[in-house]
């Protein structure tokens, strides 16, 4: 199990993968300002360069984590008053989905993009987005090793993507922290 989690530890690094988050960041602030994010990302289709956290390889459609993290980081900006972060975001997202609808693409934002804004503004530096992201994920991973380990069936050599359906509450930005103590049934 050791080495399974360290494997995928490591399969994080790199900013297409894991480091993406750390990428938007650094996007964002070298743009700093609000009003000069249309020019960037004009300059940057012209250049024929990516937008870091934008697309995915499975999802075709809004990665459905993106969904979730966008409205967290707007909360986030009127609670921290740090909202130009989330504004930037918000202005490169639309003017970059346009830009593709234009092409006939379906490339949207994907879990990387809010997240970047979302962890900075809760005070988080882009070089923990990685660990923090890594983290989130431990226990699926050991989930995943265990579930392997005490299948009848033979190993299966393809990528996990298990069918779960979620059906727990989603926080809307309005959502409080409960204490564990207070979430486990006695």
């Amino acid at each position: 199990m050791y080495a399974s989690i360290a494997a995928g530890i490591g399969a994080l690094s790199g900013e297409l993968h894991g480091g993406a988050n750390e990428q938007v960041m650094a996007t964002l602030k070298k743009i700093d300002d609000p009003a000069k994010v249309k020019a960037w990302v004009d300059e940057t289709f012209a250049a024929k360069r990516k937008i870091m956290g934008m697309g995915h390889a499975v999802y075709k459609t809004q990665d459905p984590r993106a969904k979730i993290l966008k409205p967290m980081s707007e909360h986030l900006a009127e609670k921290s008053g740090e909202g130009k972060w989330f504004t930037m975001s918000a202005e490169i997202e639309a003017l970059a989905v346009a830009h593709f609808q234009e092409q006939g693409k379906k490339i949207y934002a994907n879990v990387d993009f809010y997240s970047a804004s979302t962890y900075y503004m809760m005070g988080f530096e882009p070089d923990f987005f990685t660990p923090i992201f890594a983290v989130a994920r431990m226990s699926g991973w050991a989930a995943h090793i265990i579930e392997e380990k005490f299948a009848d069936a033979q190993p299966k050599p393809e990528l996990y993507r298990p069918e779960a359906d979620y059906v727990g509450r989603v926080c809307d930005g309005t959502c409080s922290y409960v204490p564990i103590t207070e979430r486990i049934e006695k």
